[in-house]
């Protein structure tokens, strides 16, 4: 009887709430253009292998975007490549296909980044620069972040011209260079110094988010398509004091008052918050989910119910990371180095990573910080801040491709997705670009964990399946 009366309560108190709301799908054709999938799935995995033999760690994108430019010319499509003079070896790549009607419709830009992150090939059980194709996958770094999507993104492309529809906008293809160092010659060089090249453009599909099967609720298939980033504070600091003798410490010295900050900063608005943002996120998961944990879901912003999620969401980084603020240690070193345990160092160093919610006054919370720095005596270099930034979900691109994956999946579902990590859609967005992210293939908990990881690999089904779902989402926003 108790459980019944606190339903009625949070009842009658969700009439003076807002909650999240469905996704709105749009309505989608009855056929495509004929496409033998066989050979494209062919050709996929050639691209992608011969992709990942080519060594692109944080520096060579040049060669990528050599071996894709080929690929265009043989299709008669010619492309450029735009860089920073002082990088020659660190270009970006454009191609673009015209629209064929008059009076066309605002373009969409398909991007992804040409770099890949370090490997430890000991770790790895086949070579990560082999392109090696076993076991129905694709092995190597970057075959998921982002190769993967780079050939998804291409075939779709070649596919859309080869088809012969009516192009009723502009499309193109953009590799960018730096994304994995922070895309000062990527997307942050590209849409401050060439910004005119993105003139006539309105949406854009890129990374940021992936679709998962039995992750967030077991026997679900959920397409993550994001659609707003995190804020980020990136700082150095520093605390200088005297050396000493580990038997004798004083009652403050650097290394102790650098941890003392670090532990500050950190529980600096530490609390979950559930925001506009990752509302609907919480509401789309309970659309699959069954009673109760459908009803607590889809109403995650109640103030009654918000407490009874802490749980769930403390057990979960992924949950964690999209409703508090984070921040990480990154690094941390004292003068003396790898010294004796029994010397005190007169200098300690080291670096937080924060990342802030929607909502969040970014400049206020620098200042909580340095506030805090002062208390400490401590010498703060901001690296990089940056606020949130985030695309309107009520648009057709979204319901779009929100309507071709789900149709993939019968029960399936789309959710938005707020990420906690930065990525080149920042820079699109700040040019007026709507931007959303979704890698178009089904991941599980292994392949998720690859990406930056070991063993990263792109099964040959996922790579058919993202092509498909590209090609027709362009298709149904060429009508």
């Amino acid at each position: 009887m108790k459980f019944f009366i606190w339903i009625f309560i949070i009842t009658i108190f969700n009439l003076q709430c807002s909650f999240g709301q469905k996704v709105k799908y749009a309505e989608l054709k009855q056929s495509y253009p004929k496409v033998n999938w066989e050979a494209r799935r062919t050709e996929s995995v050639k691209l992608l292998s011969d992709l990942l033999k080519i060594p692109s760690v944080r520096s060579n994108e040049i060669q990528v975007a050599k071996y894709i430019q080929a690929v265009l010319t043989k299709e008669g499509i010619p492309s450029r490549l735009v860089f920073d003079p002082k990088y020659p070896t660190r270009p970006n790549l454009i191609a673009e296909l015209q629209p064929t009607v008059p009076n066309p419709e605002p373009g969409i830009i398909l991007a992804n980044h040409l770099d890949t992150v370090e490997f430890d090939p000991k770790e790895w059980k086949i070579n990560p620069l082999s392109g090696s194709v076993s076991e129905g996958r694709v092995w190597g770094r970057g075959a998921i972040d982002m190769k993967g999507m780079a050939v998804m993104e291409l075939l779709a492309f070649l596919e859309i011209k080869r088809s012969g529809i009516p192009r009723t906008r502009k499309i193109m293809y953009l590799g960018l260079a730096d994304e994995e160092s922070g895309s000062a010659l990527g997307g942050r060089y590209i849409s401050t110094n060439h910004k005119h090249l993105f003139e006539g453009y309105e949406y854009a599909l890129n990374e940021g988010g992936v679709a998962t099967r039995d992750i967030a609720i077991p026997g679900s298939t959920i397409f993550n398509i994001q659609y707003a980033e995190k804020g980020n504070i990136w700082l150095r600091a520093k605390i200088t004091g005297t050396s000493g003798h580990g038997s004798t410490p004083p009652n403050q010295y650097p290394a102790l008052s650098l941890i003392q900050f670090f532990n500050e900063v950190r529980e600096l608005e530490s609390d979950i918050r559930i925001t506009e943002e990752t509302d609907a996120f919480f509401y789309q998961l309970g659309t699959i989910s069954s009673f109760p944990k459908s009803f607590f879901l889809k109403n995650a912003r109640n103030p009654l119910i918000k407490p009874l999620l802490h749980g769930t969401i403390r057990g979960n980084r992924h949950l964690t990371a999209m409703t508090t603020n984070t921040k990480s240690i990154t690094g941390f070193r004292t003068t003396e180095g790898e010294g004796g345990e029994n010397v005190i160092a007169g200098e300690a160093s080291g670096r937080l990573d924060i990342r802030v919610l929607p909502g969040v006054d970014i400049e206020e919370f620098v200042k909580k910080i340095k506030t805090i720095a002062e208390k400490y005596q401590a010498e703060v270099t901001f690296t990089d801040i940056k606020s949130t930034n985030l695309s309107p979900i009520n648009t057709r691109l979204f319901s779009t491709l929100a309507a071709v994956s789900i149709n993939k999946f019968p029960n399936s579902t789309v959710t938005p997705f707020l990420s906690p990590g930065k990525t080149d859609n920042a820079y699109l967005r700040r040019m007026g670009i709507k931007s959303y992210g979704l890698i178009p293939a089904v991941l599980k908990s292994e392949d998720v964990d690859s990406m930056h990881g070991k063993n990263e690999n792109m099964t040959i089904d996922n790579l058919e399946l993202g092509t498909k779902i590209l090609f027709e989402t362009l298709v149904e926003m060429n009508q």
